[in-house]
This record gives C-alpha cells, structure tokens and sequence, in this order.
C-alpha cells in the first residue's frame, strides 16, 4: 500500500477535510482550556489584597515595591494589586468595584472645608476622608483589631483570646480544611499538611501584629484620625435617615494619619514614597492631610479580612520609629 505524503494528497486533505481538521483544532482549544480552568487556582474575596488611592493622592509605586521587598501579607494572599482612581467618575469606580469585594485599602486626603456659614465648626468639617468613611463600609479600626483577636481566639483554649496563648493544632486544621474545600493547591496529603503549617504561621503573624496595633492604640493615639461616621453627611446633607443613623454612632479612629507617620519617619526611608498629598497645591508631595482607610468586608472573607492589620502594623514598623519602644 502507498502511504506515502504527496503534495496531491494532501491538496486534497486540505480540499475535503479542512473543516474537519478547524474542528479538531476547536476541540483542543476547549478541552485545553477546560484543564486549566479546572486546575487553575481560583482567586477568592480576600486573596486579592487591593489598595485605592483616591485621585488626591498618591504614591503608588512605592507601595508595590513595600510589599514586594517586604512581603508582609501571608501565604493565602495570592495577588496585590492597587488601583489609581482618576478625576472623572472615582467614586462610580470605587462603588461599582467594592459592591463586588474588591478593596482593603484606600489612600485618601483629608483636607478639611467648611461650609461658608458655619466657618471652623468642627460639627460640619467635610473631606474626601469623611466623605468615604460617610458612603462606604469603612471598618473603625479598633473594632476591627478587636474583632481580629476574637477570630484568633477561635483557635485557642476554651475559645478565649490570651496574647501569648498556644493555637489548638486541631482547631487550626479543621477550620484550614473547610475552607480550603475545592483548592487544588491543598489535594494532596503532603500539601495539606504543608498548607496547615503555613495557616499556623499566618496566625502567629496575625497575632503579633494586633498585639503591636492593640500598642499604638492604646499609646499612639495621635497615629489615627478619629471621626464619628455621618457626621459630615447629617450636617452638610441633613436628612431624618441620616441624622437617625448619625445619632447611633460613636466616634472611632477611622485612618492612620500619614503626617504623623512621617513625623516619626525611620531613617533611611520617606513616608511621601508611599502615600502623598496631590489634593491642593499647598501640600503637594507632602504628606500632610493624607490618610489610609480599611474596607470591610468580613462577611465575604471572615479569615482573610484581618490581613489589614499584618499590613498596616508593618507600614508603621518599617516607615516609622513608633513600634521601636514598645515592651517585648
């Protein structure tokens, strides 16, 4: 039998098969794509660690090399991103993304205006920083380090907090197998145990840096700026909803005040590499009246929710002296 490849041959191949052979081709593509997608990891609410800097600040350059120098974040953080919102439509753009989870932190100013008749009025400040903590899920951030050592006691003895106290390897386990349902990365018998060895590493950096945060606010008050949510709005924009709402709050440190920061900056770095002001000419560049915000979403990332805090204690710790004098 001649079986031999000829020009003719295969002209006529092409000629009568070519639809064949596109679809087949098709085939491939899909089944191909269908392993990856399988395989693939799945990025999920919170393994995506996302930083906004609103358009009146900046400095976000900086921060990619922090985190890629430093890498504070745990094992279970799979990308960092950070987005620069422009003029046109920040605030469509910020809502639109955080009505899907994405955000942890934003970089904010927090140049304070007053309305021309109430002048220096405190009750009726207005800023970018107000105007984000008044519209978005902004987490208090000592409700939120509280909230962290109440997830860490989940972990403990009796199922209370204790600053030093061991974690429960059985407690640790079972709660990193459930959530880690459906990760391929955790299939195999030996990643699983290399996985629950890292989800103890994630919660001893998890408590280390609440105990250092629970430091500096109990000892750096002047690192956070305090605010009560709808303030701004039920003075500016009053309305019976909103003065309801303003009536139930309590005044919480929102943001780290990034002037402060500086003020105590280490030797060898510059805060404005991170986080600068580009609201107003006056203090452009600087860092004063900017701010660092945190989103909370705890509902959509009940374990990962709490790597703000690794993140912000490490800001702190690397770019300023005020966790040099805290006790061991």
């Amino acid at each position: 039998m001649d079986a031999r490849i000829t020009k003719r041959r295969l002209s006529e191949m092409l000629q009568y098969d070519w639809v064949k052979i596109i679809g087949m081709v098709i085939v491939a593509i899909v089944v191909w794509e269908l392993i990856f997608t399988v395989s693939a990891v799945r990025v999920k609410t919170g393994q995506n660690f996302k930083v906004y800097y609103y358009p009146t600040a900046a400095g976000a350059s900086g921060l990619y090399e922090f985190n890629d120098e430093k890498q504070p974040l745990s094992y279970d953080v799979l990308e960092f991103s950070i987005e620069t919102l422009t003029t046109d439509y920040a605030d469509t753009i910020l809502n639109t993304r955080l009505s899907i989870g994405e955000g942890d932190l934003i970089v904010v100013d927090n140049e304070i205006s007053y309305p021309d008749d109430h002048k220096d009025d405190a009750m009726y400040a207005k800023s970018n920083l107000y105007n984000v903590v008044d519209n978005y899920t902004v987490a208090p951030l000592d409700v939120l380090n509280e909230n962290a050592k109440n997830y860490l006691a989940r972990f403990m003895e009796n199922g209370e907090y204790e600053e030093d106290g061991s974690f429960l390897a059985d407690k640790v386990e079972e709660n990193f197998v459930t959530r880690m349902k459906g990760d391929n990365r955790f299939r195999k018998e030996e990643n699983r145990a290399k996985g629950v060895a890292w989800e103890i590493e994630r919660l001893e950096s998890l408590r280390a840096a609440t105990k250092e945060f629970s430091y500096l606010l109990d000892t750096v008050p002047e690192l956070f700026l305090t605010y009560t949510k709808y303030q701004s709005a039920a003075h500016n924009r009053p309305s019976e909803d909103i003065q309801a709402a303003y009536e139930k709050q309590q005044s919480h440190p929102y943001a780290l005040d990034v002037e402060y920061l500086s003020q105590h900056q280490k030797e060898g770095v510059q805060v404005i590499d991170i986080a600068n002001n580009c609201a107003s000419e006056a203090n452009w560049g600087t860092s004063k009246d900017v701010a660092v915000a945190a989103f909370d979403f705890t509902a959509d990332q009940p374990d990962l929710q709490y790597e703000i805090i690794v993140f912000l204690t490490a800001l702190v710790r690397n770019y300023s002296t005020l966790l040099d004098s805290m006790p061991v």
